[in-house]
């Protein structure tokens, strides 16, 4: 990731929830990274003392917006769930 200018997308106060949307950006194919990931394991400090960060190129900020915004579509993912589960 291009360290020139780093803009931060999203605050987590669980280093579990901000996996999950790094883990969105980067199957996405925007370069991520979590700040305060390890600090926020390891010292028992409150999470709203030191929210684990998402960051992304300023270059990518716009992008990494869109979609995280999107709208995730419940009864659809339950339909190919279920469609899913019959197959063999």
């Amino acid at each position: 990731m291009d360290d020139s200018k780093l803009v931060v997308i999203r605050s987590f106060s669980s280093v579990g929830e901000a996996s999950i949307y790094k883990s969105l950006l980067e199957s996405s194919g925007v370069p991520c990274e979590l700040l305060n990931e390890l600090t926020a394991e390891v010292l028992p400090i409150r999470n709203e003392m030191m929210p684990v960060r998402l960051v992304v190129n300023e270059a990518d900020a716009r992008r990494a917006e869109e979609i995280l915004g999107a709208k995730f579509d419940q009864e659809e993912f339950d339909k190919e769930s279920a469609k899913r589960r019959k197959k063999p």
